[in-house]
């Protein structure tokens, strides 16, 4: 039910009258002409009717509020729709519905109408920029036939509408295997690809093995025998790491880093890998499990650079997770700070560094794979390199 907000009080044009009706008096007592006290007192009467009036109008409305989609992206259309009825005789409303505060508003006119009138209005909400945005309360103003005097009531609550980043078409992380190391094994797993494209999980030669699961051009490679496991480990968890340090970004490579690690999720959903989503500052964006990629992207929503920095740690506790396949960090300029901590890393899973920060000189690390995002979209820089490496394993 509305409620209302404060007593009546005169509008502009009403303090213009009572400013008037006290000149008039005060004119009439100086010069001595009752015609002026009279008019004084006439324009007196008419705004104390006024407030009265406004005072006995109350909007019988019942009206909610539907942001649709509930959830949208950056760039994409969202509407949010009031509708209800009147439960009860209605004068002349102004309806103004509040957006981030007031910084916006839209407003709506309904004429007087009486008891069981259907009500539906339709505005836009604004998607140029991701974020949580208040939506209300929702005004309805009482006012007199002459706008003399106002009273305002709350017809709906604030509520909020989440406006996503963007999501980009973007082929997904190559992974190496994550499973755990066969029980006999004692040196590290080695990933490596048939020329078919056929990912294999090798191990050290044991006494006893069978010469027939020796993998000999792996071995020939490596100097010393390596043999097939009886199954491929299945391709291990994916790891985003979202660089939240203030220092490393700018407005605009902060946006495209949300809005990559947002890509990447959502094509990592679609294919059922095991994700985890972290940030530098320590914080668990979204860990495995279904229904995660919703709760992710509603919080990317709103996530902020921030100075708090935890990357070592971050790092040392990846460093000695088993079952990682593949690692994305995701920031504005990679620094030492960032390459040190990934570095451990490198031995036991894909580690894929991306760049977003335009004007920055990309420092290269052997072994890691980077994704220079700098000059031209995050799209085509992610899908032209990952394209690429898979062309050049096919050749191999």
């Amino acid at each position: 039910m509305p409620r209302p907000l404060g007593r009546p009080v005169p509008t502009r044009r009403g303090w213009t009258l009572a400013g008037g009706s006290v000149s008039l008096i005060v004119g009439s007592r100086v010069l001595g002409a009752g015609a002026l006290a009279g008019l004084g007192l006439s324009g007196g009467l008419l705004l104390l009717f006024a407030l009265a009036y406004v005072t006995r109008g109350r909007p019988g409305l019942d009206i909610r509020r539907h942001a649709r989609p509930s959830r949208v992206h950056v760039g994409a259309e969202g509407r949010v729709v009031l509708e209800g009825a009147t439960t009860a005789r209605t004068p002349l409303l102004a309806l103004t519905e509040m957006v981030d505060g007031g910084a916006r508003s839209a407003r709506f006119v309904l004429s007087p109408s009486g008891a069981g009138e259907r009500i539906e209005a339709t505005y836009r909400v604004p998607t140029v920029r991701r974020g949580r945005h208040e939506l209300g309360p929702l005004l309805a103003i009482v006012s007199d036939p002459l706008g003399l005097a106002r009273r305002a009531w709350e017809v709906v609550d604030v509520t909020d509408i989440i406006v996503r980043p963007r999501v980009h078409p973007v082929l997904a992380p190559r992974r190496a295997g994550g499973g755990d190391q066969d029980p006999r094994a004692e040196g590290a797993r080695v990933p490596a690809f048939e020329p078919a494209g056929e990912f294999l999980a090798l191990r050290d030669y044991e006494p006893g093995d069978d010469p027939r699961r020796v993998h000999w051009r792996s071995s020939a490679r490596l100097g010393e025998l390596v043999v097939r496991q009886d199954e491929a480990a299945a391709p291990g968890r994916v790891v985003l790491l979202l660089d939240t340090r203030m220092s490393v970004h700018d407005d605009a490579s902060f946006e495209i880093a949300v809005e990559a690690i947002a890509s990447l999720a959502t094509r990592l959903s679609q294919d059922h890998a095991p994700l985890e989503v972290v940030t530098a500052g320590g914080q668990v964006l979204s860990r495995p499990g279904p229904g995660t990629l919703e709760l992710l992207l509603d919080r990317l929503a709103v996530v902020e650079v921030s100075d708090s920095d935890m990357l070592a740690a971050v790092g040392a506790r990846l460093a000695t997770r088993l079952g990682l396949g593949a690692f994305v960090a995701v920031t504005g300029a990679p620094d030492r700070a960032l390459l040190d901590a990934l570095a451990p890393l490198g031995s036991r899973a894909v580690v894929t560094v991306v760049a977003t920060r335009s004007g920055i000189r990309l420092a290269r690390v052997p072994g890691f794979t980077f994704v220079d995002a700098t000059t031209k979209p995050f799209p085509a820089a992610w899908n032209q390199t990952h394209a690429r490496r898979g062309s050049r394993r096919r050749a191999g």
